[in-house]
């Protein structure tokens, strides 16, 4: 029964998890069934608010233990409404779950024109934390790289994890920092380093999917002269960008970026608002957002909603 609703809402969806659905895509239904199977923590946990035959979804993407969850998409999209009870009591039990599961934060990214969104956001304690700007690269021949004459740019490693936090941290204000850990170094991340003495001027986050591929780049205002060309570099070492699109997430705190990357061609898409909620406070504190019988993992609300994992 839960599938059909599932099924039914998947084409309504409002994905608020952008590297994630740029990179992957989200299906809701399949995301769903393999979040089902056995101790195998797969899929995006799933909840439901049933309305006789219709109702409401939503799912988060987090790995258990992990300080960072997302809010990877809700259905079908909140239309305007004078009353967000259900919504609410949703968005609540999203926030419960991820904070259960071991996550500090829980996030999501919203267009700006989204506006009953915001609102809905705003009414369950969630709290604008930046800006960004996703830019995209369309698939298609990759240009000769400029030179760089004192830079050299190369894949990451794991020994360069120190150096890399100490530019996060020197780079990402600290209240943001809070909701926006440090990505682990993946395939297809890449350092900055000055030639000669290796210090680390930049670092380039790289998520690759079926769909295409996510950039988070921190790069040092002392590289802004060369920072098209450290672009074009990285743009280079990533070979499926012919067949693939790349996309750049450019926060407001590095906001000069839109400059170098405009001149390489990419197109600046809505700016969207990144909203975020802390769940470790309300679970030191005792206040649940919603009644819950957590031995059956069955959230019942004091509206006579229910809220329950997908069955």
């Amino acid at each position: 029964m839960d599938l059909a609703l599932v099924r039914r809402l998947a084409s309504r969806q409002l994905l608020t998890d952008t590297t994630t659905a740029l990179t992957r895509g989200i299906n809701p239904l399949e995301s769903a069934l393999l979040a089902m199977v056995p101790m195998a923590d797969l899929g995006f946990p799933t909840l439901v608010v049933r309305d006789g035959d219709d109702g409401l979804i939503g799912q988060i993407r987090h790995r258990v233990g992990e300080r960072a969850a997302h809010i990877a998409c809700l259905a079908p999209i909140p239309l305007e409404s004078a009353d967000f009870g259900a919504w609410v009591h949703l968005i609540d039990g999203l926030v419960y779950t991820a904070g259960r599961r071991g996550a500090w934060t829980i996030t999501a990214e919203i267009l700006e024109h989204e506006h009953e969104v915001f609102k809905l956001l705003r009414k369950t304690g969630f709290i604008v934390y930046a800006r960004q700007t996703i830019f995209r690269r369309a698939p298609g021949p990759i240009r000769n790289s400029s030179s760089l004459d004192r830079l050299h740019v190369r894949p990451a490693n794991e020994i360069d994890m120190m150096r890399v936090q100490a530019l996060h941290t020197a780079l990402v204000p600290s209240l943001i920092q809070q909701a926006d850990p440090l990505p682990e170094i993946s395939a297809g991340s890449l350092v900055v380093e000055v030639i000669g003495d290796r210090r680390l001027l930049g670092y380039l986050s790289a998520i690759e999917g079926k769909a295409g591929l996510m950039i988070k780049p921190y790069l040092h205002p002392d590289v802004y002269e060369e920072a098209e060309a450290i672009l074009e570099h990285a743009i280079n070492f990533w070979p499926k960008a012919e067949r693939l699109p790349v996309y750049f997430a450019v926060r407001s705190y590095q906001d000069w970026l839109r400059i170098p990357l405009s001149s390489l061609g990419l197109v600046a898409g809505d700016q969207q608002a990144v909203f975020v909620k802390h769940t470790v406070t309300r679970m030191e504190n005792g206040i649940e957002p919603v009644r819950a019988t957590l031995e059956f993992g069955t959230l019942v609300s004091s509206a006579e909603v229910s809220i329950e994992p997908l069955r």
